[in-house]
């Protein structure tokens, strides 16, 4: 097994640690598991804010990511988990994705994807508080039926920072309009 590290900008400009875990020869696309490391993206919002932004905001967060998601459909299973269907533009095209989100406010959420090019694949997202900022450290085991582990690792961190960029301008929005997060229903 071949572990390869390179040193990258993390979605906020900070360096990070990428490790791929390389099993397939010739780069083909395969089940084996990618590991990759996104550490120290750091939103400028207080904690909380960026959870009511992800989780209750109804106004700027949807808007976020239009451009490449839609027929967003959620499902409660429980307190802290959901299934939920869309379609994402990937590669061209509409694909319909699947996945299983749980979330242990504000520590961590867990991103499964159950059906779709990356089915089988984990993203851990931990949170930390960094006084009025956030910080975020992403872990991923990834796989895919279209890519080669190598690509499906440029991909991975390639969205990442797709979607902290798509983020931002709408965070910064809901912030200013709810500096202490939403207010209590």
């Amino acid at each position: 097994m071949a572990r390869k590290k390179t040193r990258r900008r993390s979605a906020s400009g900070r360096n990070a640690r990428a490790a791929r875990i390389v099993k397939t020869p010739g780069d083909r696309p395969s089940p084996v598991l990618t590991y990759i490391e996104d550490r120290g993206t750091v939103y400028d919002v207080p904690l909380e804010v960026l959870w009511d932004f992800m989780k209750k905001d109804e106004e700027f967060h949807p808007r976020a990511h239009a451009a490449t998601l839609r027929n967003v459909e959620v499902e409660e299973l429980s307190e802290i988990t959901s299934r939920i269907e869309y379609e994402l533009q990937w590669g061209g095209r509409w694909r319909k994705m699947v996945s299983r989100l749980t979330e242990i406010r504000p520590a961590v959420r867990i991103d499964e994807e159950l059906v779709g090019p990356f089915a089988g694949s984990k993203k851990v997202f931990l949170y930390s508080p960094r006084g009025s900022r956030t910080s975020v450290d992403v872990l991923c085991y990834m796989r895919s039926s279209e890519l080669s582990p190598k690509e499906v690792g440029r991909v991975t961190l390639d969205d990442l920072a797709k979607n902290h960029a798509e983020d931002e301008p709408y965070l910064r929005r809901f912030a200013k309009k709810y500096p202490g997060g939403l207010p209590p229903p």
